[in-house]
């Protein structure tokens, strides 16, 4: 079986090896077994499913909600002579009702439908009428509620399992906590599935995060990233419709060829927007999370969120869309506790359920904790997926950590202690961001509005940069002697150590 699946590469997909747990994957789902592959974003889980239905001797149907993949690949595999088809929201009642007749005709090797549709009783009559060999279920996360993206529809796919109880199931995702998988396995009926877990570490990727809490700044800094890569291609992620289309307008104005991207826009003009950012005559989309999924784009040099995003999942599967050639890629993000104030919300109106939104919070207070780590941004996103490593060297945290030069400034302690008082004095009043202004002695808001001016610490730091006063502050916290405390908002305490 080795030697066919290694001829089957070659002839339909032009490689020579396989990338990792790819060929152990493959040969199970061959051999009739039941597969959960769990593989970073670039790990090649398409070919899981497209080389076995190379090799099984009738239809293989792939169910997906990423119409952009249908289409990328739909393209990709009938340029190759397979007889592949799809069925989705977009086609006309002409164009479903062709598809339907050549799979009832046994002509068609792969079908791609949503999730929606393969749900439905009309599906699974029509599917009664063909041989299928293997069910694929692609972004298997979104069965779960503990998963980033949880879709109801997810939940009905094991009635196609029932009906179809001899027909093998691989279910592939990108990102699943061990929580998610064994939701997964449970939802889809699994039979005694082999598991593959590969590494999250994506090392090419370096990941800097800022916290900014003034839009017009962060606004500022995105474009100045920008206009210093020009030639590169990269994701700009935004919180809202308005902000892409102000981010991109910024970014025309400095002779960038960007484009908005959100699920306002009319699909056409949406289509055309992918198109020219895959052909690269479109450098920059500033998009919300509408667009990426599907997207194979091997040279896309950063990624930027321009807010917080709601989970670590969502967060790592963006961040992922960057480096998939293997080439150096920079992962920036920037955020506020207003973000986490903006996003609790949102939450609260999204999930009438208590559970759901009890999970929701959890993720978000996840994700924002990432942002305040002290320790190594890499460590602490790949051990909420359960995968440990040592300290990377590659992001913002490790290279602040890192042994510099001596220079000749006020001895670290008295800063120290500086900040730790005043943090006694003001225990619970304040955001670190606000803290460290108060210190520097910034004009600030909610400093005068608290009388806060004519405190002894106001200024007390002046002397001192934004990062010095910051990287002290994220000391203490490591060393726990100051932590952070509240709900939708974080305020910057005294420990009782």
């Amino acid at each position: 079986m080795t030697q066919d699946i290694q001829k089957t590469l070659e002839a339909f997909f032009h490689h020579q090896t396989f990338r990792p747990n790819q060929e152990e994957i493959i040969q199970d789902v061959v051999a009739g077994r039941d597969v959960l592959a769990v593989m970073a974003t670039g790990g090649g889980k398409s070919l899981c499913y497209q080389l076995p239905a190379m090799m099984l001797d009738g239809m293989t149907v792939v169910i997906s909600p990423l119409i952009a993949l249908m289409k990328d690949q739909v393209d990709a595999l009938s340029a190759q002579g397979v007889r592949v088809e799809t069925l989705n929201s977009t086609q006309t009642y002409d164009e479903r009702r062709r598809v339907e007749k050549e799979i009832a005709a046994g002509t068609v090797r792969i079908l791609y439908v949503s999730p929606e549709r393969a749900v439905t009783p009309v599906f699974a009559a029509t599917l009664s009428r063909c041989r299928v060999v293997l069910f694929a279920v692609d972004e298997a996360h979104c069965i779960s509620m503990w998963g980033h993206q949880f879709r109801p529809e997810y939940r009905e796919i094991k009635t196609l399992r029932e009906k179809f109880p001899a027909v093998p199931v691989i279910a592939l995702t990108a990102t699943a906590t061990e929580r998610v998988r064994e939701d997964i396995v449970r939802e889809l009926g699994m039979k005694n599935p082999r598991e593959y877990v590969g590494s999250f570490n994506r090392k090419n990727l370096r990941y800097e995060v800022y916290e900014e809490p003034t839009g017009s700044v962060r606004v500022q800094r995105i474009v100045s990233y920008v206009v210093a890569h020009p030639n590169v291609s990269g994701i700009i992620y935004c919180f809202s419709r308005k902000s892409c289309e102000e981010i991109a307008e910024r970014l025309r104005r400095s002779r960038i060829l960007a484009s908005p991207y959100h699920a306002g826009m009319p699909t056409p003009e949406r289509n055309r927007i992918q198109e020219g950012f895959l052909n690269n005559s479109i450098r920059v989309i500033c998009a919300t999370i509408a667009f990426g999924m599907g997207i194979d784009k091997p040279d896309v040099g950063y990624v930027i969120h321009a807010h917080l995003p709601k989970d670590l999942e969502s967060y790592y599967q963006e961040t992922g869309r960057a480096g998939r050639a293997g080439g150096h890629a920079d992962c920036i993000l920037y955020y506020s506790s207003g973000d986490r104030a903006k996003i609790s919300s949102m939450l609260e109106r999204e999930y009438s359920q208590p559970e759901k939104l009890r999970i929701a919070r959890q993720k978000l207070a996840d994700m924002y904790s990432y942002c305040v780590t002290p320790g190594c941004r890499r460590k602490v996103l790949l051990s909420y997926f359960g995968e440990e490593i040592a300290a990377c060297g590659n992001c913002d945290r490790c290279d602040r950590i890192k042994p510099k030069p001596k220079k000749i400034a006020a001895p670290s302690g008295d800063l120290s202690g500086i900040v730790y008082d005043a943090a006694d004095s003001l225990s619970g009043q304040m955001t670190v961001s606000s803290f460290v202004s108060f210190l520097l002695g910034l004009d600030r808001a909610h400093t005068k509005s608290s009388g806060l001016t004519s405190h002894p610490f106001y200024g007390a730091a002046k002397n001192h940069e934004r990062s010095e006063v910051m990287g002290v502050v994220q000391d203490l916290i490591a060393a726990k002697k100051l932590c952070l405390k509240g709900n939708a908002v974080m305020k910057l305490c005294v420990t009782e150590k």
